[in-house]
């Protein structure tokens, strides 16, 4: 629950941002009805009218105004991208303002916000360990001698050290969003570097699917709040 402080804080910006929401919907009308108006006019013209602007026209007035609806629509256009960025840069001041609020007041809010940061967490640690893997495949597989012998020993070394803790991630993140676990260090893997590092790919693809789900529910709560301010 917002308090009288917070709302204080976050009026003057919520003036900007109501005026942009209007500018943005004025504008998507004016681009439907300047699209409306090139499709009308375009279906009225023929070839000579649309790609050589008119040159050997059969009809001078019918040229004229298939330009002039390709310009409206080319204005409104540009007038469209203009209001979107504007409303974007007021929504995205009012969602770094409500972020701390909600994450504060709103049990819910705060659930979502922190499901994004394990899998943050999660995609991370498996980057870093696939990484690791990588590097020292790359420096021992071209050649055979004591060292990369006691790289590849270091590695099995190091993924039996990281992998108990990176499942333990990988599963709070999935718990967050409710889904099941990916496999990760089952099987041969834990003796193959290489199996490893496919399961590690086949996490990162999967864990990031959750983070971008998590992200979208976070940000719809927050466009959300603002339309309760």
């Amino acid at each position: 629950m917002l308090s009288d402080r917070d709302r204080l804080l976050l009026a003057p910006h919520l003036v900007s941002l109501r005026a942009a929401q209007k500018e943005l919907a004025a504008a998507r009308l004016s681009f439907e009805a300047a699209a409306q108006g090139l499709t009308e006019s375009a279906g009225s013209t023929d070839w000579r009218d649309r790609v050589l602007g008119g040159l050997f026209s059969a009809d001078d007035g019918r040229t004229q105004r298939f330009r002039q609806s390709r310009e409206a629509h080319k204005t409104a256009g540009k007038a469209l991208a203009e209001a979107e960025a504007k409303y974007a840069k007021y929504a995205e001041r009012i969602d770094g303002l409500l972020d701390p609020l909600l994450f504060r007041d709103d049990p819910g809010y705060r659930a979502r916000a922190e499901a994004v940061g394990v899998c943050d967490k999660a995609l991370s640690a498996c980057e870093k360990l696939r990484w690791q893997i990588s590097s020292t495949l790359k420096l021992s597989e071209s050649r055979e001698d004591e060292m990369a012998r006691q790289q590849r020993t270091e590695l099995l070394q190091e993924m039996r050290r990281q992998v108990p803790g990176l499942r333990r991630t990988i599963e709070r993140a999935a718990q967050a969003v409710g889904e099941s676990p990916p496999p990760v260090g089952h099987g041969p893997a834990m003796r193959q570097p290489r199996e490893l590092r496919v399961q590690l790919e086949a996490a990162i693809r999967e864990i990031g699917r959750w983070r971008d789900d998590a992200e979208q529910v976070r940000v719809a709560a927050l466009r959300a709040a603002h339309e309760s301010l």
